[in-house]
């Protein structure tokens, strides 16, 4: 009988601590979607940013009782910051009142390598990815979409998970076969050539013409393609 007791003493007991802890995930997360709800209120997402809110865990050793007219809350100041203080409150005959930090970071998108790559290799679907880290993380001249980068090659290696910067691609490469276009007022000419330096597209290549070997200057304006003007 004893041993019934206990067992169901500490069945009960069990049942309790896990509907608190629910419940204090349920405050946490009504004050995350408040710093959300507020976010979005303030600023515009672009399509390449998401948003992150994570609220620090209340004191478990505090007992919040379960509101029964419904909570309501307010971002403090009315301003987001890396971390926002949540005010949250219960109006039942015994209220309550709690504070909760919200942890808040702008994510944005950035090209990385899947698995670990070594120089002069191709980037395709297989070994690159999109991922979302903390735009402080970001440098400029990083990558946001994957298809921009197919095709190009590394001029480094590159750890896995590494974010792909601007300065180690190339998408005209020394010694690449490229097709050189020359155009004037409407006329398009094209000739194959040989790159003598690398370049991005936009960046300035030197190009040795595979015919009449003549070297020239010109624009990298897709993969292996570089435009002159004459």
């Amino acid at each position: 009988m004893l041993i019934r007791f206990v067992f169901l003493f500490l069945s009960l007991a069990c049942s309790y601590s896990f509907a608190e802890a629910n419940y204090r995930k349920e405050l946490e997360n009504f004050a995350q979607s408040l710093v959300f709800d507020k976010y979005h209120s303030l600023y515009e997402l672009q399509d390449d940013e998401r948003l992150s809110v994570k609220s620090a865990p209340l004191d478990k050793r505090i007992n919040y009782p379960e509101c029964i007219t419904g909570l309501t809350g307010e971002v403090i100041k009315n301003s987001i910051k890396s971390t926002t203080s949540v005010k949250v409150t219960c109006a039942d005959e015994t209220p309550w009142t709690t504070y909760l930090r919200v942890r808040v970071k702008l994510l944005k998108q950035a090209v990385v390598v899947s698995r670990s790559l070594s120089k002069g290799q191709v980037l395709n679907s297989e070994n690159i990815a999109i991922v979302y880290m903390s735009k402080s993380q970001i440098r400029n001249g990083s990558f946001s979409s994957l298809e921009n980068l197919y095709g190009a090659r590394l001029k480094r290696n590159l750890n896995s998970n590494k974010i792909i910067k601007n300065r180690d691609v190339c998408y005209v490469c020394t010694g690449d076969k490229v097709t050189i276009k020359a155009t004037k007022t409407g006329l398009s000419i094209k000739a194959s050539g040989i790159a003598l330096s690398d370049a991005n597209i936009g960046g300035t290549v030197r190009v040795k013409n595979s015919r009449t070997k003549r070297i020239v200057v010109g624009t990298v304006s897709n993969l292996k393609e570089v435009k002159i003007s004459f």
